[in-house]
Formats: structure tokens, sequence, C-alpha cells
């Protein structure tokens, strides 16, 4: 929903070179402030030789947020400006935009006589959007073998919607990230020790000042709660990795998320989400995430493979990383690959329906091929499945069975010259009420 406000006020000689504010009321769930102002700067006189223009008045502008801050000043330079939590205009904080009395700020610095100044507001809602990216990156703060600029153009031009930079032991990268435009980048670290890896996606700076260097289980435990009270997300890397597997054990360990899926699909992989699926079946309620863990150009390694598709509130950091963490999200084999979607009644993925008789859910597969296997898994391990007849969309509704506790999807596909089918997309879990843990 978008509230458009219009102020129009007059001002004399007497204000000049004097500040002043126009509140106006933010109510919750707004995504973006625009403000955008008029007034005659110029005055045109007659002269023997013709006809002068000359400068009037000149009015500045600036913004002030709920909490009385100065958000951001253009002086008289731009006509228009605005924030939000993904971006904002030069001179202005990118943010989040709370609720309450927000101003607009004018500064009248040059006033001929009386000026009429016309101040036109847009507030633009939050709209739920699908949203693509990758949440496992290099650049060459590490071993990367890009810049953090190189990493964000690339992805950007991969056609990802948002990315979290994870550099070894490292959040340099995260102080080069500038105002990227088209792009959300989540300021990240990639925890590494010599008995696993763990992903850090902080929701806002990230001056993270613990040692991540570890030598045992408490100092690692240590390392992953001081990222959590530093706000920061924690998903556990690769744990099933053949080279560098989760070696800490998973009981006591302060984390909210599984990257189940790390570059290409592979036996890894597959241990990793049996693992998960066993997880789910005992009752926890662990959100899976995938991530290229992209260094370079590689065989089978390149940006957003795989892909994370994420249902979030905005595109705002802050609602892509609580969508993350209430499992609203679906991972596919790449940006153009299969997507998945799932829902039991009317919730959807991450989200909770009470068993009745008769509950129904309903798969869907968008950008399907002839041929592919779709398998709805439940507490048993089984459920459901379809081999689908032809190229395109495809939708499904299935009963409900009792004590299923949770429902997710998984899709299959062959590949030439390859005898097993690979799993190309997988979604988190819908939940049941019964037999919650």
């Amino acid at each position: 929903m978008t509230t458009e406000l219009e102020f129009r006020r007059a001002f004399g000689a007497d204000r000049e070179r004097s500040y002043l504010r126009l509140p106006f009321e933010v109510a919750e769930g707004a995504e973006r402030i625009e403000v955008e102002y008029s007034y005659p700067r110029f005055v045109s006189e007659a002269r023997p030789e013709g006809r002068a223009s000359l400068e009037a008045n000149i009015v500045d502008l600036g913004l002030y947020d709920e909490r009385g801050l100065l958000r951001g000043w253009s002086g008289s330079e731009r006509r228009s400006a605005a924030v939000s939590a993904s971006g904002a205009t030069p001179g202005y904080r990118v943010g989040p935009i709370g609720a309450g009395t927000w101003a607009v700020a004018l500064g009248l610095y040059k006033i001929r006589g009386e000026v009429e100044v016309l101040v036109k507001l847009r507030i633009v809602g939050k709209e739920p959007v699908l949203l693509a990216g990758d949440l496992h990156l290099h650049t060459s703060n590490s071993d990367g073998a890009y810049s953090t600029q190189e990493v964000i153009g690339q992805c950007r031009a991969a056609g990802l919607d948002f990315i979290a930079l994870t550099d070894h032991n490292n959040t340099a990268q995260n102080e080069e990230i500038g105002r990227p435009e088209g792009i959300v980048v989540i300021p990240g670290m990639e925890y590494t020790s010599y008995r696993g890896h763990a992903n850090f996606f902080f929701r806002g700076a990230s001056d993270f000042r613990a040692d991540p260097l570890s030598n045992t289980r408490e100092e690692m435990v240590a390392t992953l709660r001081a990222a959590r009270e530093a706000g920061a997300l924690v998903s556990l890397n690769h744990s099933h990795c053949d080279s560098c597997p989760w070696e800490y054990g998973f009981d006591g360990i302060p984390y909210d998320m599984a990257e189940l899926w790390n570059g290409a699909m592979k036996g890894s992989e597959l241990r990793a989400i049996a693992w998960w699926q066993s997880l789910l079946a005992a009752g926890r309620r662990l959100p899976a995430v995938g991530g290229s863990d992209m260094h370079r150009h590689e065989l089978s390694r390149s940006y957003g493979s795989p892909t994370t598709f994420v249902n979030a509130a905005s595109r705002s950091r802050g609602d892509i990383l609580d969508a993350l963490a209430a499992g609203r999200s679906s991972i596919s084999a790449s940006r153009g690959g299969p997507r998945l979607d799932l829902s039991l009644g009317e919730a959807g993925l991450g989200g909770e329906a009470s068993f009745s008789k008769g509950l129904e859910g309903r798969v869907g597969v968008e950008r399907a091929r002839r041929g592919d296997l779709v398998k709805v898994i439940d507490a048993s391990g089984s459920g459901p499945a379809w081999t689908l007849p032809f190229d395109g969309e495809f939708s499904a509704s299935f009963p409900v069975a009792p004590g299923s506790r949770f429902c997710r999807a998984e899709l299959w596909r062959g590949r030439p010259q390859i005898a097993e089918p690979l799993l190309f997309a997988l979604t988190n879990p819908v939940y049941l009420a019964e037999g919650r843990a």
C-alpha cells in the first residue's frame, strides 16, 4: 500500500536563513519513503537588452527519521530523495523505515519577497517478493580471485537479487560494499577452523571483534555465540563434506541454519540432506540454505549454483534474513533452474498448518522439464510423487496423512550421459501443528 501526502507552504523574507520541519506519520510496514519538492527558484526580469533570469530563492532539502535524527541532507542540489533499507539517494543513509513521526527538513537559505514550496511524499508499503540469492561467496580479501566490487558486479549480471560475502575469518570485504544498485549485499564471514566452517550473516555493520581462530570446541561455541550477540544468523557449512566436514558434533551448538547444498550436487550434499531429514523427523525445525562457495570460475561452480530462493516481506537485508531464519525458502541448482513451491492448506514454506481430516497440500514447479520426478517427503521419509509429463509449469494437490509432522519437496532430473538422475531442487518444510517439538 502506498500513501501520498502533500504540503504547500508559503514563507516570507522574515524566515530567510532558518530551518524548519514538516512532520508526517509513518505506519508499520513501510519499505520506502520518497520526497520531492518544487518552488520558483528563478524569476525573469525585463532588461533593455531582453529578459534576465535571476536566482531569487534557494530552499534546501533534508529528512529526519522517527528518532529525530537527520537521515540525509541534499541541500538545493536535488529536487527529490528516497530512503529505504536496501538503498538511498546519495547523501541519505540506507536503513529500515521505522514507524513514527518523520519530518521533511527545509532550509530557507534565500527568499526574495515570498516563496511557495510544494512538498510531495510517497510512503511505499512493503510487498512480499520472491528473491534469488547466493549465500556463500569469497573475494580477494581471503582466497577468492576477484575483488569485492567484481564479485558484486558479476552476481548482479548473473541475475541475483541478494548475496552474502563470506570470506574466511575476515570481514574486510564488508567495508568495501559501497552502495550497489540493483542487488542487496549481506555482510558476512565464514568462520573457518580445522574442524569445520560456519557462515555468519550480519544484519548491520559487521564490526566483529571476537577471535575466530578456535583450538577447542569451547572456543568454537564462544565464537558462534559472539556472532549471534552481534546480530548474526549462524549457518553450519558443508557439514558432511569429504575434505572439510563439521567435526565438532551438533548437540549444544548455537546455530540457526544448515548449508545443505554447496556448489554442485554430490554425495556429500545427499548425506547432509539425509542428516537434515533425521533432525526434522525428530522434531527439530532447522532451515536449509545453499551457496556456491564461489572463489573463481571453474568447472561446475559459478555464481548462483545453487541459488536460494527466498519469500521475503521486502527487499531489505533484515527481511531477507528474517525469511531465511523462518525457512521461507527453497534451493535450486541454478538461477534459471527449476523452482519448487509447497503449501499445506494456507501455510507456505516455513509455516505451520493445523492438521485436520481432509487437509490438502499443493506442490508447484516453475521451469519444469518433461521427465522430472517430483517427490513430497514427510517424517516417514515417503510421500506422493509425480513424473512430469511436459515442460513448463506443473502443480498437483495431495492429501496430507495423519502423523506427517511436516512435508517438504524435492525435484530430481536426468542428465545426458549420466546414468542416475540428480537432485535439482528442494524446499524447506511446511510443518504440522500436531507433534510439534
